[in-house]
C-alpha cells in the first residue's frame, strides 16, 4: 500500500519533468497511442520500491526477513542501476549493446551481494544445486532475459505493468503457501519484493 500510494504520487510531478527534458520519444509502429508519450515512468515506481522496501524494513516482522535475507541494498543498488540505464535510454537514446552492458551490470549487482538462484527445481522433483559459477550466470540470464521480455510488451498502454502485476500476484500467493507448507510461516523474502512490485504496478497503472 505504501509503494503504491508513493508511486502514485510521484506519476504527476515525472511526467511533468520527463516533458520539461523532452522525454517523449516517437510514436512507432507497434504503438497504439497518436500523440508522443512522456515517458520515464520508472522514475516514479523507484520512489515507489524505496518508500516500500524502507517501511518493510521497520516492520517488526517483516524486518526481520529484510535483515536477515539482506534485500535492502542489492535491490536499491540494481534497481538504481536499471533506473539510470533505462532514463538515459529514454531521455537521449542509448545503443542496445550500452543497455544489455546495464541490465547484465545491474543483475550483476544481485549476485554480488548475495541475491542469487541457488538451485533449480526439476519438472520430476528435487533440485539441481549450481555451483557459484551457475549461479552467477543463471541467475544474470534470468534477470536480463526478463529485464528485456518485458520491455518487449511495452506497446499497449498498461500492458507490460498489468503483465508484471499479474505474475507478481502470481508469485506472491505461490511463495506463501510454498512458505506455509514448508516452514509453517507465511513470511518469506519472496513474499517481501513482490508485494512491493505489486505496488509498484498498482500505483503506476491508473497513470498508465
Amino acid at each position: 500500500l505504501v509503494t503504491a500510494l508513493v508511486t502514485y504520487l510521484l506519476v504527476p510531478p515525472v511526467r511533468r519533468f520527463a516533458i520539461r527534458i523532452g522525454a517523449a520519444p516517437e510514436i512507432r509502429d507497434r504503438d497504439v497511442h497518436k500523440v508522443r508519450t512522456p515517458r520515464l515512468g520508472g522514475l516514479a515506481m523507484f520512489g515507489g520500491l524505496i518508500a516500500g522496501l524502507l517501511v518493510a524494513s521497520r516492520l517488526t516482522h517483516i524486518g526481520k526477513i529484510v535483515e536477515d535475507n539482506q534485500l535492502l541494498l542489492p535491490l536499491l543498488a540494481a534497481g538504481a542501476l536499471i533506473v539510470l540505464t533505462g532514463f538515459l535510454d529514454d531521455w537521449w537514446g542509448m545503443d542496445a549493446l550500452i543497455k544489455l552492458g546495464g541490465q547484465i551490470a545491474a543483475a550483476g549487482l544481485l549476485v554480488v551481494f548475495g541475491l542469487k538462484l541457488p538451485w533449480i527445481p526439476l519438472p520430476k522433483g528435487g533440485v539441481l544445486s549450481l555451483d557459484d559459477t551457475l549461479t552467477t550466470v543463471i541467475t544474470i540470464m534470468i534477470v536480463v532475459v526478463t529485464i528485456n521480455a518485458v520491455n518487449f510488451v511495452d506497446g499497449l498502454d498498461g500492458l507490460a505493468a498489468g503483465i508484471v502485476c499479474i505474475a507478481a500476484l502470481a508469485t506472491f500467493a505461490y511463495s506463501i503457501a510454498l512458505s506455509t507448507d514448508i516452514s509453517s510461516t507465511r513470511l518469506n523474502a519472496t513474499a517481501v519484493i513482490t508485494s512491493v512490485l505489486i505496488g509498484m504496478c498498482l500505483g503506476f497503472l491508473p497513470h498508465n
